[in-house]
């Protein structure tokens, strides 16, 4: 039994893997799903149904009893009263305070910069300026400028460049001294620790634990697969039988062609072909 949406799985062929227990339990868990499906199932359909209905009934009551109304309110009451505001009353107290903003507020400000405040600024203000920057300018340069250059140039740089080649030479002679210690120290834990623990190792701890690993944790580990390959058939069924791989076909390749043997150079010259005889050449 398929529901709508549910996609059919095709069936396994053989069904040899399955097993007793999984063929034991398919069915009456297929009937418990089915008998708690059925319901939510037809709740739904009749939800879906009462929805589709409620939606036919509330838009014919908007088409039909609502909406006209509502839209002569919304033209008559709202709109048209709002555009003859707008028209009628704003626009043109809108313009007129434009005229009074252009011809009382703005000429009049235009024309005392332009005939009294520019003058009198380039007159008065604009060369005072003018002086101001340049005396602010002879002071930054002689005064900041040429003091931080003068010490950045005869002071920080040469100081600057002679503690970097102290640090270099120092990191040099430091890198000499720390590989002759490393070795140093090496060759002590060497002679000290690594070798004793080798010999220690090889002739006591090394047997007893390769013997506990073969005799011990090897046949236990085979016999725990061993167990959990039964568990598995007989829960399971035992796993489909799969063919062992073919290997791939080589052509085989013909053996080298035997040495030949020249009868008029080497005549009577036994090397093992028979006497001197010239021997067949292979196909």
């Amino acid at each position: 039994m398929t529901y709508q949406g549910e996609v059919r799985r095709p069936a396994p062929e053989g069904g040899g893997g399955d097993g007793c227990l999984a063929a034991a339990i398919r069915l009456p868990v297929r009937v418990v799903a089915f008998v708690v499906v059925l319901p939510l199932r037809l709740l739904w359909d009749l939800l879906a149904a009462v929805g589709r209905a409620g939606r036919t009934g509330f838009l014919w009551v908007w088409r039909n009893v609502l909406a006209p109304p509502l839209a002569f309110v919304w033209r008559y009451l709202v709109v048209w009263p709002l555009a003859t505001l707008y028209r009628y009353v704003l626009v043109p107290l809108g313009r007129a305070l434009a005229f009074l903003w252009r011809y009382l507020v703005v000429w009049p400000l235009a024309a005392l910069w332009r005939y009294v405040l520019a003058p009198i600024g380039r007159v008065l203000i604009l060369p005072v300026a003018r002086a101001l920057v340049t005396a602010a300018a002879f002071l930054v340069h002689y005064l900041l400028v040429v003091p931080l250059g003068f010490l950045w140039r005869y002071v920080l740089v040469p100081v600057a460049r002679e503690v970097g080649a102290a640090l270099a030479l120092a990191w040099r002679g430091t890198a000499y001294v720390s590989r002759a210690v490393g070795r140093a120290i090496g060759w002590v834990f060497r002679v000290l620790v690594a070798i004793p623990v080798a010999f220690v190792w090889n002739l006591t701890l090394g047997p007893v634990l390769r013997w506990c690993v073969r005799a011990v944790l090897r046949p236990a580990a085979e016999a725990v697969a061993e167990v959990r390959r039964t568990v598995r058939r007989v829960l399971l069924g035992a796993p489909a039988h799969r063919p062992p791989p073919v290997p791939p076909h080589r052509t085989p390749v013909p053996p080298p062609a035997a040495y030949r043997l020249d009868p008029r150079k080497d005549f009577g010259r036994d090397d093992g072909h028979g006497g001197g005889r010239t021997p067949p050449a292979h196909p």
